[in-house]
């Protein structure tokens, strides 16, 4: 019997922490060695037909208990990807889903004062947001998937791309790509299976972006009529994120990379070595994106003016 459960166990580790009786069956499991499992309560029942073990997590049984699976930006999290604002639960259902549980999802959940992180992804308390499966989708997904509790990569991403705008539609998509989450010509594929209003985006996806907030600043600068280069090397540092105009270096910050003694002093070396090469260089952090935007591009339209003027005073000073 203790083999028996041990093997369970196993498997549901395998399975993520969730699975259904038939994919524990597939995996070699039986009738008997369930039943065992589920007297020992190293299963918990969580809906008809699909068990949890000790290792899922509150998202897996908030997704399936409503007759789901984690999708969209909650799946894309779990990966580590960009994954824009929006911290509730998302769930794609069956089209004929029904009786979905909604109250009692919204009321468990991460506390709102969590820190989100790359490790900390549990959503948070709330209703989720709910989205139906779309059986004209199923070509995204890879045969060879098989998940009772996650949305496959491919329909996540086409779905997290729909559900934000289009500045952290197209982070995602640079943040898919940047991981190697999903291939170049896996993206191809994904736009032939984006709506017509969202193809045009093709064109700023930039899988060399060090982060979303990157993605985000490169976005509105271009939009704003500037030339942006990206991952801009400097002789004696690292690269900076992004070069605009050809006359000013910017790094998209933050606390988390950016906050103790040792990176501190590198980045204040980095901006020397940028006015060392003749770069006027800015500094910005998520709250310069998000709360201040309007001030923060002002601030970096009169810095990159400046900068051109200087250069071209420069070229016409006689030598």
């Amino acid at each position: 019997m203790a083999d028996d459960v041990s093997r369970i166990h196993q498997l549901m580790m395998v399975s993520g922490g969730v699975a259904s009786r038939s994919t524990l069956l597939s995996l070699g499991a039986t009738a008997r060695m369930i039943d065992r499992a589920r007297s020992a309560q190293i299963l918990q029942s969580v809906r008809r037909g699909i068990y949890a073990s000790a290792e899922a997590d509150l998202d897996q049984r908030r997704a399936v208990r409503l007759g789901g699976k984690v999708a969209c930006l909650s799946a894309l999290r779990r990966h580590r990807i960009w994954a824009g604002t929006d911290t509730r639960l998302h769930v794609c259902v069956r089209r004929s889903a029904h009786d979905l549980h909604i109250d009692e999802a919204a009321r468990v959940g991460a506390p709102a004062t969590i820190q989100r992180s790359d490790t900390n992804f549990i959503a948070d308390r709330g209703a989720p947001r709910v989205h139906w499966q779309r059986s004209e989708l199923r070509e995204l997904e890879s045969p060879s998937y098989q998940g009772d509790w996650l949305m496959p990569p491919l329909i996540s991403l086409r779905q997290a791309v729909v559900c934000q705008n289009e500045e952290h539609a197209i982070a995602s998509i640079d943040s898919a790509l940047r991981t190697r989450f999903v291939t170049e010509a896996q993206i191809d594929r994904l736009f032939t299976q984006l709506p017509a209003r969202l193809r045009h985006l093709r064109a700023e996806i930039d899988a060399t972006a060090d982060s979303g907030n990157e993605t985000v600043v490169r976005v509105r600068l271009r939009r704003a009529g500037f030339v942006v280069e990206t991952q801009f090397p400097i002789p004696g540092t690292s690269k900076f994120d992004l070069l605009i105009d050809g006359v000013v270096t910017l790094d998209v910050d933050s606390k988390r990379w950016h906050g103790d003694d040792g990176q501190i002093s590198w980045d204040f070396d980095k901006t020397l070595c940028s006015f060392a090469a003749g770069l006027p260089s800015l500094r910005i952090l998520p709250r310069h994106i998000y709360e201040s935007w309007p001030r923060t591009l002002a601030i970096i339209s009169r810095t990159v003016f400046e900068a051109k003027e200087l250069r071209d005073f420069r070229r016409m000073r006689p030598r």
